[in-house]
């Protein structure tokens, strides 16, 4: 529904006002393309640091973690404030390495719009196409801004093309620049025909010029060609571009939509080490990506008395004037000084400080002690948080990422969670001495809370402390952390991968528990069925409530959660499979919940045991970028790894220097230390990406040596 459709609705003119010059937005690109850069410029031309910050001297202002500041790389999403021109931004700037994807995801849910950076001498890369597809499933509108134009190699018409390529979306650039490399010096404005000059050194003054005439006629060009892909996307900007009386606000509203409706994406370009484009990128935020009211109606999930959930459309300004709060925690961090900090987006009404609230997901009162904003890691106090605000709050102590925040009204509602990854790397750790141990027990709970893909178990047959994680980058910072953050003193083995179980057949289990358990007897028989699906992990109540009453169901429930954490064939996790529950016995004067429980878990373990279960790997997408003239080398390294390469093309000529591209899957157990050996092979001369592209099954001589482990 649009702002004017909606306009009756906003009784409170102060808060449409507020709301329509709101901007929640994140920066997301691929790991060195410039955002923390970007972000640093922002908040210094914005007055909100007096000093621009470095990424490479460990100032930026955004990387505030000891652990970022000698990597030189954001590891952890950083939510900042700030006003330009008369409108307030909430902005997170998100990492961009693969093995720290989960802060990109949790804050595509809760962000209106994005700014997607790209390195101009390398185009679209890896975590680029990653990023894009998360704002594809979040259906968030984005421009591009080129960075970088200045680099050896920076070629923003190249930039474009990877666009259409890569993202496969229809690009609309509304700059070009004046220049490339050693010789960029400014951009062209293609809406308002002029010249844009950046005149001091902090990039802080900048002036509009006329176009010269050397510049004219490629200008007008491109300034065509983007009028004409307008047209093509925006029919009643089409009938005045035909009919040609169209105005500047006619351009500047067609492309608004265009990016609201995700039809085109604007490109823009810049230089944000070299103090050029960057203010023009914020009017363009401005002009073009969305308020909080631009999508006023979202999904959500009413839940009924028997915990099934249905699908709803919620009109969120409807919600706001009958007084209903609602809320998404999408992190919890643990700041010094401050404790457990629960980061929220206010969808309607507001959370204030003292009240009582309820999580939904959880179905347990909460109590707000104190409201936050955060810009980095410094806080400030203020009363409440309302609609359409992006903050953190301090006494939510059960409260965790993707729980949806709620009034006690009678109807239950929950927003849609945040899709967490699965783990693909593990490794045994321990503390330095069994009076440690319990200190490492509450350090590793505390970054499981912080950080949803990290997970910790102990081995039941060694007894070994098991983390896992992303990559191998991932678990050593949170070595890293557990050493310096809580002062522990830890032993660690080599990194391992992190394989998953699934069942390839329809199954069926039951369990019939029956046990004198302080000095009462306590009984309960489950009967479930499991089959294999695409993805996920699904668990359907499907029993009649006479053989076994709905208040049994969340220990059913919870019992075969905890029973698809082990699967059958080595002890890994489960994945992609349903279960049904669909029939057994309860006694109301022996059953409890503690024995329909242990009854679920025991016979979905008979299930699965039954279903023809396999092993799976993680096999990864690999990009290789590498000289020609090592090209052999490494294909050949990559064909003793069982890769399977996809694509080998040319990334880029610059003089008589080729460079190339190698696209392959491999699976992840041949990529441990593969930086190592591709430095060896290219003298150095290489760089390599790669994130997680499906799983697969173990091949059977695989299979044997890893069950052989066990």
């Amino acid at each position: 529904m649009t702002i004017k459709e909606d306009i009756n609705k906003l009784r409170d003119k102060e808060l449409f006002n507020r709301l329509v010059k709101t901007r929640n937005i994140g920066i997301v690109a691929h790991i060195d393309a410039g955002k923390t850069t970007t972000t640093e410029r922002i908040l210094y031309y914005t007055r909100r640091i007096y000093k621009i910050g470095s990424v490479d001297e460990g100032t930026a202002t955004m990387d505030y973690m000891i652990q970022e500041k000698e990597h030189g790389i954001t590891i952890t999403s950083a939510a900042t404030f700030f006003y330009w021109k008369d409108y307030f931004f909430n902005l997170i700037d998100t990492p961009g390495h693969v093995d720290f994807t989960i802060e990109v995801e949790r804050s595509m849910r809760v962000l209106d719009g994005i700014i997607v950076i790209i390195d101009a001498a390398n185009g679209v890369q890896p975590q680029t196409e990653t990023v894009w597809r998360q704002a594809d499933k979040y259906n968030i509108p984005r421009i591009v801004y080129v960075n970088k134009m200045d680099k050896l190699g920076a070629n923003f018409y190249n930039a474009l093309e990877s666009i259409k390529e890569r993202l496969l979306v229809k690009y609309i650039p509304i700059q070009i620049p004046i220049g490339s490399e050693n010789e960029f010096k400014g951009v062209i404005d293609l809406i308002n025909l002029k010249e844009v000059y950046w005149v001091n050194e902090d990039g802080s003054s900048y002036e509009f010029r006329d176009i010269s005439e050397q510049n004219l006629e490629q200008t007008m060009n491109i300034r065509n060609l983007m009028l004409e892909t307008i047209a093509e996307l925006h029919d009643d900007f089409m009938i005045k571009y035909l009919e040609d009386r169209y105005t500047i606000d006619d351009i500047y509203n067609a492309l608004r939509d265009i990016t609201l409706r995700r039809d085109g994406v604007i490109v823009l370009c810049g230089s944000s080490l070299k103090n050029i484009g960057v203010q023009l990128l914020l009017d363009a935020v401005i002009d073009f990506l969305p308020n909080p009211l631009d999508f006023i109606n979202i999904e959500a999930f009413r839940v009924n008395k028997d915990l099934q959930e249905e699908k709803i459309k919620i009109n969120l300004l409807d919600y706001h004037h009958n007084s209903k709060t609602l809320a998404l925690c999408f992190k919890v961090s643990y700041l010094p000084n401050v404790g457990r900090v629960c980061f929220l987006r206010v969808y309607s009404g507001k959370l204030e400080e003292g009240s009582a609230v309820k999580n939904a997901n959880k179905d347990v009162s909460e109590r707000i002690t104190k409201i936050l904003k955060l810009h980095a890691n410094y806080i400030e106090s203020i009363s409440k948080l309302e609609m359409g605000d992006i903050g953190a709050a301090l006494g939510l102590k059960k409260t965790s990422t993707g729980d949806t925040i709620c009034d006690f009204s009678d109807e239950k509602i929950v927003l849609e969670s945040i899709n967490i990854p699965p783990s693909v790397i593990f490794t045994a750790i321990e503390a330095e001495s069994k009076a440690e141990e319990e200190k490492l027990f509450k350090a590793l709970e505390r970054l499981a809370e912080e950080d949803p893909t990290f997970r910790y178990k102990i081995n039941e047959e060694s007894g070994q402390i098991i983390i896992s994680g992303m990559g191998e980058l991932h678990l050593e910072i949170i070595k890293d952390r557990l050493i310096r953050d809580y002062n522990l003193k830890i032993y660690s083995g080599k990194p391992q991968v992190e394989y998953k179980e699934t069942i390839t057949t329809k199954a069926q289990g039951e369990y019939r528990f029956s046990k004198q358990i302080s000095n009462k007897l306590q009984t309960a028989y489950v009967i479930l069925q499991v089959q294999p699906i695409e993805n996920g992990v699904k668990i359907y109540d499907e029993v009649s409530e006479e053989k076994i009453p709905k208040k049994f169901i969340p220990s059913i429930r919870e019992g075969i959660s905890e029973a698809l954490v082990v699967g059958p064939l080595a002890g890994y996790s489960c994945i992609n499979l349903k279960v049904r529950i669909i029939d057994g016995e309860f006694d109301p004067n022996f059953s409890t919940n503690l024995a329909f429980k242990v009854a679920a878990y025991e016979a979905t373990k008979i299930a699965i045991s039954n279903a023809n279960p396999i092993l799976l790997e993680p096999v990864m997408k690999v990009e290789i970028i590498v000289n020609e003239e090592y090209l052999g080398n490494v294909i050949n390294d990559l064909n003793s790894r069982n890769a399977e390469i996809l694509e080998i093309s040319i990334y880029q000529q610059i003089s008589t220097i080729v460079i190339n591209k190698i696209l392959a899957l491999v699976p992840l157990r041949e990529m441990f230390g593969y930086s190592t050996t591709l430095r060896s092979l290219t003298q150095g001369r290489a760089t390599f990406t790669m994130e997680l592209h499906s799983y697969k099954k173990v091949h059977d001589n695989i299979l044997k040596s890893i069950l052989g482990i066990f």
